[in-house]
């Protein structure tokens, strides 16, 4: 089985090209193949580091060590809620536990139906916004424990549509 096309294999070639030094493109190639495949499995970093000629472990150091990359597979909707101080002296605790609850998952869990994973991340860069929520690519703003369901309700009925 291949692990990628060769569309894809081109498109890895173009971003270590960017780079003088070719293992600095390991952040961009792991962001390229957990956009394509969903997530990074232990034969994706494999495959990184041996495109990138670089030991094995330091593609693992790489996906582990970082929050934005998963080695699991992650829900159809990402929820990432901001912890840092700005957040958190807004509510961000409070938020979390009301999306813990509304989906009745723990923090680093998928949901059963596989539509929401919820993480926690240390700064999304919206402090004025506090506490900030993204899903996928959105940003949610000011976001209350009242306000929360109406934004999940909002992605279930996204996901019955598609």
């Amino acid at each position: 089985m291949k692990l990628f096309d060769h569309e894809q294999i081109k498109k890895m070639e173009d971003i270590v090209a960017r780079y003088e030094v070719q293992a600095s493109a390991i952040m961009p190639l792991l962001h390229f193949v957990q956009e394509t495949k969903g997530h990074l499995e232990e034969e994706h970093l494999v495959f990184v580091a041996d495109f990138l000629d670089i030991p094995h472990v330091r593609a693992f150091e790489v996906a582990t060590y970082y929050t934005m990359y998963f080695t699991k597979p992650i829900g159809k909707y990402l929820i990432q809620v901001c912890r840092n101080l700005s957040c958190s002296i807004n509510g961000a605790p409070e938020v979390i536990e009301a999306i813990r609850e509304n989906l009745k998952v723990e923090l680093g869990e998928t949901t059963a139906d596989g539509l929401f994973t919820i993480v926690e991340v240390e700064c999304i860069g919206a402090c004025d916004l506090a506490p900030a929520v993204m899903i996928n690519e959105k940003l949610f703003g000011k976001v209350s424990t009242d306000s929360i369901s109406g934004i999940l309700d909002s992605y279930r009925e996204k996901a019955q549509d598609a």
